[in-house]
């Protein structure tokens, strides 16, 4: 049974806009008779620190109660799992770059600082029959401090001589989890 996550989604989002959350994920796993629900929160706005345990139990309050008023999956249990995204999540929006300014990323980078698109199988079909498809598109892997990040793009600590990188050019990006 397929579950469609999208009214949970719009059931939740502004009850936690509330309580200073977003939703990051929304995630439905049914195997034989047990079926999770795994419903992933984040700070809507430029924190520093992590989501607080208070406010996830404060978040998990909320949305067990909204879904008890809905039909999750009809009459069958399930598990609610409430959590935070954790410390080595893909970064991905601008918002989550803003958090983490002055911890060291690893990111890859198109490396030619283009931003060109990989190929698509659409564009590869368009080339045509006997064309030399192009290069795929070559990727610069970094390590470097994050000195600040706005709408447009980063700027890494020592990569491409301070240059603003915009988002268009960052294939992936991570937290470095250092324990000291």
């Amino acid at each position: 049974m397929a579950l469609h996550t999208g009214r949970i989604h719009d059931a939740l989002d502004a009850p936690l806009a509330q309580q200073g959350l977003v939703i990051e994920d929304i995630r439905a796993h049914a195997a034989g008779r047990h079926r999770t629900l795994t419903i992933t929160v984040d700070l809507d706005a430029d924190h520093a620190e992590p989501v607080s345990s208070q406010a996830i139990a404060e978040a998990t309050r909320t949305i067990s109660a909204l879904l008890d008023e809905i039909e999750v999956w009809g009459e069958h249990p399930y598990t609610l799992e409430v959590s935070s995204p954790g410390a080595e999540r893909p970064l991905t929006q601008p918002r989550q770059f803003r958090r983490v300014v002055g911890r060291r990323l690893r990111a890859e980078l198109a490396a030619d600082g283009s931003g060109a698109e990989s190929r698509t199988v659409e564009a590869e079909a368009e080339a045509g029959a006997g064309e030399e498809p192009p290069a795929p598109e070559a990727v610069e892997t970094v390590e470097a401090r994050l000195e600040s990040a706005d709408e447009a793009g980063i700027v890494l600590e020592g990569v491409r001589d301070g240059a603003r990188i915009p988002y268009a050019q960052v294939r992936a990006a991570r937290v470095v989890v250092s324990l000291r």
